[in-house]
């Protein structure tokens, strides 16, 4: 028992070699450990083996790039003139309010020439100028652009003619009904688009004398107010709502535009339940 103690201890490094006490009968293995010298080195290594976990090398610090210098000039003039403002709204006497103005007028110098660098690139840049991919800034040009426009979205209201129409909900008692009748009738005959009057009272308006009985319609499209235009495709009984109330010329032209060149092939109706 004592034997193996000592052997133990041996191998834990607590016990040098040379005071292994001499016993009999020590085996060829117990005598190949006293026989075999170590190196001096040994005793000062660090424990290893199965049992025991060396840390990893911590990693080398990654160096940070410099900021730029203009960055770091425009984060201490916004310092700055956050620290002069609120110095001039605590204590708004002349000196802090124009040390206040001067330095944000020095900003707004700035801002100016940063602003005809751009535009002077913009007129040099084709591919960056708005105006020449959307509507123009100049008047005359955005004259010629809105002529194009309207002319592509009258081709597209006619072409909702062949298969589409408009409902009108109206009372006979209305009066903004019968100032809407005139707008929506020339819109009617200019474009073709065939307007189905339907009367909530049974009266007619003095363009469209001859409507047709309210059969629940109004109750099924929530109308609660008149009047109310619809477009509608009949061969599929589905209806999108244009407006309601009094609408002007222009606008009722801009809204079944909206409708005609929406995406898709023709615009998204909701189905109405018979």
């Amino acid at each position: 028992m004592r034997k193996s103690a000592l052997l133990v201890a041996l191998m834990l490094g607590f016990l040098p070699l040379d005071r292994l006490p001499a016993a009999e009968g020590v085996s060829a293995a117990e005598a190949a450990l006293t026989d075999t010298p170590l190196p001096a080195s040994y005793w000062l290594r660090d424990r290893e083996g199965w049992f025991w976990y060396r840390d990893p090398p911590a990693p080398a610090p990654r160096a940070t790039p410099p900021r730029p210098r203009e960055l770091l000039e425009f984060e201490a003039m916004q310092r700055r003139l956050e620290e002069l403002k609120r110095i001039a709204v605590m204590n708004p006497n002349d000196a802090n309010l124009l040390a206040y103005m001067h330095y944000q007028q020095r900003i707004m110098h700035q801002s100016e020439v940063f602003a005809q660098g751009w535009q002077r690139l913009v007129w040099t840049t084709p591919e960056l100028d708005y105006g020449l991919s959307g509507r123009p800034a100049n008047t005359m040009a955005a004259g010629v652009y809105d002529e194009q426009l309207q002319q592509r979205q009258a081709r597209a209201i006619r072409g909702l003619a062949a298969n589409h129409g408009l409902i009108l909900l109206f009372r006979g008692d209305c009066p903004y009904c019968h100032r809407f009748a005139p707008i929506l009738k020339r819109f009617e005959v200019e474009f073709g688009l065939r307007v189905f009057p339907i009367s909530l009272d049974g009266q007619g308006l003095p363009e469209y004398p001859n409507p047709q009985s309210d059969n629940g319609i109004a109750a099924r499209l929530k109308a609660g107010v008149v009047p109310a235009l619809y477009l509608t495709a009949p061969a599929t009984r589905e209806i999108q709502p244009v407006g309601f109330g009094l609408m002007a010329a222009t606008d009722l032209f801009e809204r079944i535009a909206a409708l005609a060149t929406a995406p898709g092939s023709a615009p998204s109706l909701s189905r109405e339940n018979p």
